[in-house]
């Protein structure tokens, strides 16, 4: 049986841990509320720059047609993943979503972000056209040379992790236009119509609108971005949540090994006292009769 000092020592070990998993749980807990804040915020500011947008264009079915941008006929498929290792097997399941999809190499471009996709994507010897690392602060950030890379394809597909909720993340994979139009259906159809009439349009009109456009796809994929980071945290909360669980388990049984090796080492000493007592007893006993 070990000594009761050595699992002393271990039980303390365990307590640190124990102590960093809460600190970690709960940290990640505060950032999925900012991250929400966030997207909330986002959704306002895109709501305001549809109105304007929509008020810019005469055919409302040329919305988002990018066909000045658009100059590569490719398909790019981008991965969303985490910076380290921390996300669990989810990031593994983005890969293989995004890799099952990939059926024509010859058409289709991949990019990632988050090193770690990236490094799943080089073990497999895939092909990366670019990569980015993903944004560390939570709130203030900017995908402009995100943008500018995947602008130019003619098809942008996005495989991320959502946020179903604090216990369910799932993998996904969208059209980023079509996330545009996703987030313009909440916006209120009412808008009024922006004509060269009452403002000035510098350098023109058709510049503007292609920058506008492009900022609303930089504003749906930031959406994708606060989603993935709300999994990526969900999913480290419910890890370190069950890391505390089985150091609480731990702390337990370490703490009954601990009483247990005590009591045998008490028990010890008293066997080993009673034996001196009893030799010494018999010692005096030889030296009074003698």
């Amino acid at each position: 049986m070990r000594r009761a000092i050595n699992i002393q020592k271990d039980l303390a070990q365990i307590h640190t841990i124990e102590d960093l998993t809460e600190v970690f749980e709960s940290i990640a807990s505060m950032r999925i509320a900012k991250i929400r804040n966030r997207v909330v915020a986002s959704k306002e500011f895109f709501a305001e720059l549809w109105k304007t947008y929509r008020g810019l264009r005469i055919n409302p079915k040329e919305h988002l047609a990018r066909s000045r941008q658009t100059k590569n006929a490719r398909h790019v498929f981008l991965a969303v993943t985490a910076e380290g290792k921390l996300s669990g097997g989810i990031d593994e399941q983005i890969i293989n979503t995004m890799l099952d999809a990939h059926t024509d190499p010859g058409k289709i471009d991949i990019m990632v972000i988050g090193s770690h996709g990236l490094l799943q994507l080089r073990q497999r010897n895939i092909d990366v056209i670019q990569s980015f690392h993903l944004p560390v602060n939570d709130l203030h950030f900017s995908v402009a040379d995100i943008i500018e890379a995947i602008n130019s394809y003619s098809q942008i597909s996005v495989f991320y992790q959502t946020y179903d909720s604090l216990r369910v993340q799932k993998v996904e994979h969208i059209d980023l236009v079509t996330a545009v139009h996703d987030l313009s259906d909440d916006v209120t159809k009412d808008t009024a119509v922006v004509t060269s009439r009452d403002y000035i349009f510098e350098p023109n009109s058709e510049k503007i609108i292609e920058y506008m456009e492009s900022v609303m796809l930089g504003v749906a994929l930031i959406q994708i971005i606060m989603e993935s980071k709300l999994a990526q945290y969900a999913n480290r909360f419910n890890t370190m949540s069950r890391a505390k669980i089985r150091a609480q388990e731990l702390t337990n049984d370490y703490r009954r090994q601990y009483h247990r090796a005590r009591r045998a080492e008490n028990d010890e000493r008293q066997k080993e006292t009673i034996k001196a007592l009893r030799t010494g007893t018999v010692s005096l006993l030889k030296r009074t009769v003698s």
